[in-house]
Protein backbone atom coordinates (compact mmCIF):
# COMPACT_ATOMS: atom_id res chain seq x y z
CA UNK A 1 0.00 0.00 0.00
CA UNK A 2 1.02 3.19 -0.54
CA UNK A 3 1.67 6.29 1.79
CA UNK A 4 -0.60 8.04 0.91
CA UNK A 5 -3.24 5.02 1.08
CA UNK A 6 -2.41 4.03 4.58
CA UNK A 7 -2.50 7.94 5.96
CA UNK A 8 -6.21 8.02 4.17
CA UNK A 9 -6.73 5.09 6.02
CA UNK A 10 -6.06 5.76 9.14
CA UNK A 11 -7.51 9.13 8.81
CA UNK A 12 -11.42 7.67 7.80
CA UNK A 13 -10.88 5.25 10.58
CA UNK A 14 -10.36 8.14 12.78
CA UNK A 15 -13.27 9.98 11.62
CA UNK A 16 -15.65 7.14 11.92
CA UNK A 17 -14.60 6.39 15.48
CA UNK A 18 -14.82 9.46 16.51
CA UNK A 19 -18.28 10.23 15.34
CA UNK A 20 -19.54 6.73 16.41
CA UNK A 21 -18.22 7.67 20.19
CA UNK A 22 -20.22 10.55 19.66
CA UNK A 23 -23.29 9.25 19.16
CA UNK A 24 -23.08 6.34 21.88
CA UNK A 25 -22.03 8.96 24.41
CA UNK A 26 -24.38 11.84 23.33
CA UNK A 27 -26.93 11.68 26.24
CA UNK A 28 -29.99 14.23 25.72
CA UNK A 29 -30.44 16.98 28.59
CA UNK A 30 -33.80 17.00 30.00
CA UNK A 31 -35.94 19.60 29.19
CA UNK A 32 -36.19 23.16 31.41
CA UNK A 33 -39.41 24.41 32.54
CA UNK A 34 -42.92 23.10 32.49
CA UNK A 35 -42.87 21.70 29.01
CA UNK A 36 -47.05 20.88 29.35
CA UNK A 37 -47.44 24.82 29.55
CA UNK A 38 -48.56 26.24 26.12
CA UNK A 39 -48.02 30.52 26.14
CA UNK A 40 -49.20 32.40 23.34
CA UNK A 41 -46.58 33.88 21.11
CA UNK A 42 -45.54 37.78 21.83
CA UNK A 43 -47.04 40.08 18.71
CA UNK A 44 -44.44 41.21 15.92
CA UNK A 45 -43.82 45.12 15.60
CA UNK A 46 -43.34 44.48 11.99
CA UNK A 47 -43.70 41.20 10.25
Amino acid sequence: MRHANVVKAIVAAAIIGAAAFVIIKDEPAPPTGDINAIEPVPKQDAP
